[in-house]
């Protein structure tokens, strides 16, 4: 079968590939998934299964190496066969995002109305390779999110699309290789490189060598495992080398001296190698943040503009390609184990980390490791130079590195001093013989700061004066977060001794810290783009964590200073102790010496303690660096001078323009007490990692429940009127004022979403073709740059982490914009209050959009089944209520649309009665039963408006009412002064209470002069999910409105309460899993379809169950689609959004974006423009889901998008190459 849109006679390459099962064993510990499911290829299956189980049945079962997941590859432009087969007894396939296949024939499931192409036994798929990068293939014939399902159990791999004419062959023979996860590229006209496919999974169903599932030998609870590619390595296997009953080990527990290499596969490269990363998420439910230690890449790979990463969010079954900047050793070429983890601490406590081991010598296969263990031999790149031989002098890392196979790593040589700043540690003679010429503390491997940078800028040798060296140390002291008295006893922060010094020292600071004289924040330093820089780090901390509620007692007595993207010596700079590197810690008393290279504008730069992060991170070790360009200075908001630390800053650039910035750090499992000492949310057992605690943000909160006294309306939650100022940040402008976010989340375990109200940026700071952004989506370790340039009004601004259980928990805060000068803030250079008011009032020749709208409470029937919401809140306009009310129309989320440049007034009606209930389900972390409101209100993002009078949020000192009672009425005035897109709308009445009830909706902004219709009919499509949209000067296009709903709560017929997030002991249900899941006031959940047919592999099916009950998509072959998708509720668990069988550019107006099959890290707020690249695909039902299986897709997260023919004449003609394969299907 021919595909439409695809080139002329491709070359073909064919696998024959075979399902099996199989215990996996993920470690030398024995740990293992009885029920491993995997694909091999056909040939190696016998082997495979062989191998798998001879060492399953060994006393101390052992992994295999050659279980591993299924990496294949291609060249572009060509066409690929997969014969696929099993004989497992049950419904299987091979699905693939971001190739290009007959729908009907090859996409791997059985959707709506297509054929079936899952498969009992055999089948054969057909793809196409159209881009180069890395694609996700997974079974969808059972995508179940309990045991039962096949993804949780390994059934994924991946096809790498290379550059035409490239080969593959193996690193360690140099032979041609058919399938694996390393390999290296070469091509006729390009460097080559090295690739490393990476798998990063999790919900692992993992027991024990004895069968049993596997505990904290601390705690002594159930623990989790997560893996990458079939491998784990959990902390709870490397068993402390004391006695201390309070050692955990964890400082070094990543270390190889202490207990040899981690089990997931060591990526091997020698310095200065290109390499490539294909970072795949083949599990199920979390998204992960992916960090690699001393090297970096762009997010988007070709475009210089693009923003420098080292940590980045993936969701299950994203994928990203991450091109290393300058090679395997970075721009300074260092030598050593570079670890690379997710960053959720829990995850690399059980077990997603492994390493990058970066070689200097020729590893020709005779080598050994410190622990005895052979060296692979690793072939050099055949363009490249090869490395020098070993010598007795030059024997190779690691082995150069002092230290003792069994033993505890040893400190840097050089790198430590005692308390009267002497060194303590003298360097091996082996170990100096290695050092570089112009080596110093810090840097002795590596020359960390070389003469040159990125942008070009020229910098001398290391000098004495050319150093910028900050003297830090790491505190202790009870930190209040709020004027509730909620406190973290054990407070632990990073500060500067000079600022111990100025208060009197270190017992007088600790005193005035908890007498709240200081207000503790994040320590944030400042250096330019080009400097070197050295920290002396101090450890000033206690040695044990004290036993709490919380945590048990543990032994904490060295300390590490851990930072990202900048270049440094990873041996002894890295503030770690990974792989065969020394310890980069410092114990009581001591100084640990580092030195770093800022080589670029990179902005901001998180840093904390890399040795207990499990223990202490949520205690607040956690800060930033931020690079600012070359010749910035940093001052004073409030006189003017020059600033040496602060999250306030205002900077002035060399072309004397400045900016006021602003450093707000997120952060969750904060271990707070309230005033009377009572823990917050504490676990069931000390230790424990199940979700403990609260949040906070620059170690400040303002939890909602504790502004909700018996009386309180939740319309004035924000109100500094009503309750006084936030605690947390307030960040104080004048209109006009340039302003920049810099955005890091430092703890522990979620993702966090930051939303502003009234103002917006670019998605990547440089990039000017970058999408417009008023949410960012953040997880552990990320940080992000946003700069506020549009010209904004005097008022009160809300910023607020979008999903509830974060919000409720006092994720929130003012930007205050002031009308008058303040003589603490002192204006900024070139805009000495030049106050310039929005001009809020229409012209007379201005389009004036005018609707009424209702907010009503209604049952809303989520499917045929029965599952509904008998206290749903909705927005309708004005004319549909009684059709609603009367049951004689099927609600649909609240869509408004206008053109650029367009007023729109909103006149807004509640009409939903005195009486709106509580309910204590779906739950938020320490609940309080409270009065909901019953006031309603409408917010816009990105839409210009005056924030005192239209704004709809009841924010801080702002005296006009927003909000609207029952029986009232409101006129809000917006003007979309661009095109936009989806705006999503939000009620600010009650949060809490009424947006999982339903009360949001969107107003898309669509090109100036646009027409808008049905979707097939010439009626005004005003309110339509499915509309034509036509505009002078631009396609047309057809619109689908995708409203992300997460977080529902739904009750069956029966009037029971639906909950399909089930947990266990080792996992039990979070929060932010509970409430249902779906689209746009639908869910088509698993159960009830099972109910009518059991076939797990035909939930999907149309044939069987009907459509479901979620939006049907239309479009016929060839159309521009676009995907307006966003997600309004509610909870924080992050979701992607997937479209089998097409793709779309990432940031739609950029010409080096990514092209995805799936957009991944949405969290509330989010919103994409989401184009199909070539317009809708040929005839067929393609599925649209979330990637996360666990629980989303079986909650009811998915729908169909039906691509229809077209008659003789249409654009089918054009697009297909044969069009009477386009005419011939049934639809």
């Amino acid at each position: 079968m021919e595909l439409c849109n695809y080139m002329q006679k491709p070359n073909i390459r064919m696998y024959r590939i075979e399902a099996i099962e199989i215990p996996i064993v993920y470690n030398k510990y024995g740990d293992h998934d009885p029920n491993g499911l995997l694909y091999v290829l056909q040939k190696d299956a016998g082997r495979i299964k062989r191998g798998a189980l001879a060492n399953f049945n060994r006393p101390d079962p052992q992994p295999y190496e050659g279980v591993k997941p299924l990496v294949i590859r291609a060249n572009l432009g060509e066409e690929i066969h997969i014969y696929f087969r099993h004989s497992l007894k049950r419904d299987l396939s091979i699905h693939v995002q971001g190739l290009r296949y007959d729908v009907q024939t090859s996409d791997g499931a059985s959707v709506g109305m297509n054929q079936d192409s899952t498969t009992r036994n055999e089948i054969v798929y057909t793809w196409y390779a159209e881009k180069e990068g890395v694609y996700l293939f997974s079974d969808m014939g059972d995508t179940r999110s309990s045991e039962e399902g096949t993804n949780i159990h390994g059934l994924f791999g991946a096809m790498i699309v290379e550059a035409p004419e490239s080969v593959w062959l193996d690193p360690e023979t140099g032979e041609e290789l058919e399938s694996g996860l390393f390999a290296d590229i070469y091509h006729p006209a390009k460097p080559s490189f090295r690739e490393y496919a990476v798998f990063f999974h999790d919900e692992l169903e993992i027991k024990n060598k004895e069968g049993n599932t596997p505990t904290d030998p601390h705690t002594g609870l159930p623990s989790a495992t997560t893996g990458i590619s079939y491998r784990s390595e959990p902390m709870r296997n490397r068993l402390p080398l004391t006695e201390n009953h309070a050692d955990t080990a964890e400082d070094i527990s990543m270390s190889s001296w202490a207990y040899g290499d981690p089990a997931p596969p060591i990526l091997k490269a020698y310095v200065g190698d290109p390499a490539k990363i294909r970072l795949v998420h083949g599990g199920v439910k979390e998204t992960h943040v992916f960090h690699l230690h001393n090297h970096q890449w762009r997010l988007e790979n070709d475009n210089p503009n693009s923003t420098i990463l080292d940590s980045v969010s993936i969701s299950p079954q994203e994928c990203y390609t991450l091109d290393i900047l300058h090679g395997a050793g970075s721009l300074n070429g260092m030598v050593g184990d570079a670890i690379f983890h997710c960053h959720l601490y829990p995850h690399f406590h059980e077990g997603m980390w492994t390493l990058w081991r970066i070689y200097d010598r020729l590893q020709d296969g005779s080598g050994k490791l410190p622990d005895g263990m052979p060296i692979p031999r690793l072939i050099p790149l055949k363009d490249r130079k090869q490395p020098p031989l070993k010598d007795r002098e030059h024997p190779g890392y690691p082995n150069f590195i002092n230290g003792q196979f069994g033993m505890r790593p040893l400190q840097p040589p050089l790198g430590i001093l005692d308390a009267d700043g002497n060194n303590k540690i003298v360097p091996t003679p082996l170990e100096a013989d290695n050092f570089v010429d112009a080596f110093e503390p810090g840097a002795l491997y590596t020359d960390t700061c070389p003469c040159h940078t990125d942008c070009g800028c020229e910098w001398g040798e290391a000098e004495e004066g050319k150093v910028k060296v900050f003297e830090i140390a790491a505190v202790q002291a009870k930190v209040v977060y709020n004027k509730y008295g909620w406190h973290d006893p054990q407070g632990r922060f990073f500060v500067l001794k000079e600022e111990l010094e100025r208060h009197g020292g270190l017992e007088a600071y600790i005193q005035k810290v908890e007498a709240q004289e200081i207000q503790v924040e994040p320590l944030v330093i400042r250096a330019n783009d080009g400097d070197c820089i050295e920290v002396r780090f101090t450890n000033l901390l206690p040695e044990y964590i004290e036993a709490s509620p919380f945590q048990m007692e543990t032994l904490t007595d060295i300390v590490g200073y851990h930072i990202h993207l900048v270049k440094f010596d990873t041996i002894v700079s890295d503030g770690a102790a990974n792989g065969w590197n020394n310890i980069a810690g410092a114990r009581r008393y001591e100084t640990l010496v580092e030195r770093f290279f800022a080589n670029a504008e990179l902005r901001t730069v998180f840093f904390h303690d890399h040795l207990f992060a499990n223990t202490h991170q949520q205690h607040g070790m956690f800060g930033a660096l931020v690079i600012e360009e070359a010749g910035a200075t940093f001052h004073d908001v409030e006189t003017g001078e020059a600033l040496k630390f602060g999250t306030k800053a205002v900077i002035r650039r060399r072309d004397g323009t400045s900016f006021r910035e602003f450093a707000l750090f997120l952060h969750d499992f904060a271990l707070l007490f309230d005033g009377n000492g009572k823990p917050l949310n504490p676990p069931e057992v000390p230790g424990s990692h199940h979700d403990p605690g609260v949040m906070g943000i620059n170690y400040r909160c303002e939890p909602m429940r504790e502004r909700l006294s018996d009386t309180a309306d939740p319309a004035y939650i924000f109100s500094s009127i009503v309750h006084g100022d936030p605690a947390t940040p307030l960040l104080e402008t004048y209109p006009g004022d340039e302003l920049m976010i810099r955005l890091l989340d430092g703890a522990h375990e979620e993702q966090h979403v930051l939303n502003v109200t009234g103002m917006y940026w670019r998605k990547e700071i440089a990039d000017i073709h970058s999408p417009l952004a008023a949410s960012q989506s953040i997880g552990i370790s990320e940080a992000f740059n946003l700069q506020i340039r549009k010209n904004y009004n005097c008022g009160d601004y809300l910023y607020y982490s979008g999903g509830i259980d974060d919000a409720w928990l006092g994720l929130w805060g003012i930007i205050r914009v002031y009308d008058k000068k303040q003589a603490h803030l002192k204006p900024l250079c070139k805009n000495e209050l030049g106050i310039l008011p929005l001009p809020m009032c229409p012209g007379r020749d201005s389009v004036v959009r005018k609707y009424e709208i209702a907010a009503i409470k209604t049952d809303i029937l989520y499917n045929k089944y029965g599952d509904h919401d008998p206290d749903g809140l909705i927005f309708v306009p004005a004319d549909e209520v009684e059709q609603v009310l009367c049951g004689k129309y099927q609600p649909k989320p609240l869509i408004l649309r206008a053109n650029a440049g367009d007023w729109i007034e909103v006149t807004l009606h509640n009409m939903m009665g005195p009486d709106i209930p509580y309910f204590d389900y779906p739950r938020v972390p320490l609940d309080k039963k409270h009065r909901p409101s019953n006031r309603v209100s409408l917010n816009p993002q990105f839409l210009q408006y005056d924030p005192i009078c239209d704004s709809g949020i009841n924010v801080g000192y702002n005296n006009r009412e927003q909000t609207v009672g029952p029986g009232e009425s409101k006129k809000y005035l917006w003007h979309a002064d661009q095109e936009y897109g989806s705006c999503i709308i939000q009620s600010f009445g009650d949060l809490r209470n009424h947006r999982y009830h339903g009360l949001f909706g969107a107003i898309i902004i669509e090109p100036p002069a646009s027409r808008w219709y049905q979707n097939f009919m010439l009626k005004s499509g005003v309110y339509q999910e499915q509309a034509v949209i036509t505009a002078p000067g631009t396609e047309t296009f057809r619109e689908f409105v995708v409203f992300i709903q997460n977080g529902i709560r739904l009750e069956d017929a029966e009037g029971n309460v639906i909950r399909t997030a089930q947990g266990d002991d080792t996992d039990p249900v979070e929060a932010e899993d509970t409430g249902e899941k779906g689209y746009n006031y639908r869910s088509e959940r698993f159960a009830n379809r099972l109910r009518r047919d059991s076939r797990i592999a035909k939930v999907f099916s149309s044939k069987v169950h009907g459509d479901p009950a979620t939006p049907v998509f239309k479009a016929y072959t060839g159309d521009r689609v676009i995907f307006r998708t966003m997600m309004p509720a509610d909870k924080p668990r992050n979701v992607g959004f997937a479209v089998h069988g097409h793709m779309w550019k990432e940031q739609p107006d950029d010409f080096h974006s990514r092209v995805i099959p799936i957009q991944g890290a949405i969290s509330v707020g989010n919103k994409f423009e989401m184009e199909l690249e070539k317009g809708a695909s040929c005839p067929g039902d393609y599925l649209y889901r979330s990637g996360s299986l666990k629980w989303d897709v079986e909650s009811g997260m998915w729908g169909i998008f039906r691509v229809l023919r077209q008659g003789i004449g249409c654009k089918c003609k054009n697009t297909c190459r044969k069009a009477l394969q386009c005419f011939g299907r049934k639809y």
